[in-house]
């Protein structure tokens, strides 16, 4: 049986910020909802914090299969009745009202668009304030010629897609750690996927910190070393060759990107030969420079990342 919206929230090891997220979940989802939390073998398992919770709409899965946000979500979706698929991130709110402006909304009066993310507000409890971040578009459809870097954003920043689409374009790549989501946006913009944006922000995503929880997992990219980051966005860069090649901007982006996480490691030689074999000459030189700068930052403030 198809439900309006499924919210998914893959959790890992995070039991104190779960149980905030699902209470987000409860308050935001319709009543024919469902909720899935699809546990990654957390320790303790996830069912503990779920067994405080007496509502019909959550369900808790275990994922059986690999390890990993991505696979995780991929193991949801597998399961997943709704028409939309909302994405949220156990160490995170979703906002009340955020699900019923795109079912209510968004998807009945814009029949042609596939998928969405929003605004987001930032908790730092460091600074006891919140501020609203992700909120460079105006709210509607996005429009082609936008940026590449607005046009693309995080699972965590309100995505939603509808279920079709997860099923057209195939699982997120399990084998990248993190940018995961980039890649998969590159996947819908090379399909021709039309996106919405939601400027009230749909989300609040919380910043860890010294208040954080003890025994909380950590943000998986700041687990995961500058080379391996680097990697993983060298490969978007390989896969989606024709978006790279069209899109000035998606290639400036995912070259910068790269370069970036690369100098970082101290991958000096490794982000000039990339740069080198770019399409044409002041990219090159662009790059190269970029790829100086940055190595010679990270050398002066030693923030180089030591593998």
């Amino acid at each position: 049986m198809t439900v309006p919206c499924t919210i998914l929230i893959p959790t890992k090891d995070r039991p104190e910020l779960l149980r905030r997220a699902i209470k987000s979940a409860l308050l935001a989802a319709p009543a024919d909802a469902e909720i899935l939390i699809v546990d990654d073998k957390s320790d303790p398992p996830a069912q503990i914090i779920l067994a405080e919770f007496d509502d019909h709409r959550l369900i808790a899965l275990v994922n059986d299969g690999p390890n990993g946000a991505a696979a995780a979500r991929n193991f949801g979706l597998k399961t997943a009745r709704g028409r939309i698929v909302f994405f949220l991130d156990d160490d995170d709110e979703m906002l009340p009202d955020y699900c019923s402006e795109i079912l209510h909304n968004v998807v009945p009066e814009n029949p042609s668009v596939d998928y969405g993310f929003s605004a987001v507000l930032l908790a730092e409890k460091s600074k006891g304030a919140e501020t609203i971040g992700n909120n460079k578009l105006p709210q509607g459809i996005i429009a082609e010629t936008e940026p590449f870097r607005r046009k693309i954003c995080p699972f965590s920043t309100g995505f939603w897609c509808r279920r079709r689409v997860f099923e057209e374009l195939g699982p997120i790549d399990e084998n990248l750690a993190t940018n995961e989501d980039t890649e998969y946006l590159c996947r819908l913009i090379e399909a021709g996927k039309t996106a919405w944006f939601s400027a009230q922000p749909g989300v609040r995503i919380h910043t860890h910190s010294a208040n954080t929880p003890t025994g909380t997992l950590g943000h998986v990219t700041t687990r995961t070393h500058s080379t391996s980051r680097a990697q993983y966005f060298l490969t978007i860069y390989n896969r989606h060759k024709r978006l790279v090649q069209s899109d000035k901007s998606a290639r400036r982006h995912l070259v910068r990107r790269y370069i970036k996480l690369s100098t970082k490691s101290g991958r000096l030689r490794e982000s000039l030969d990339f740069a080198g074999a770019l399409p044409n000459l002041s990219e090159r030189i662009s790059a190269r420079y970029y790829a100086l700068i940055n190595f010679t930052a990270y050398r002066l403030s030693g923030k180089h990342s030591k593998a």
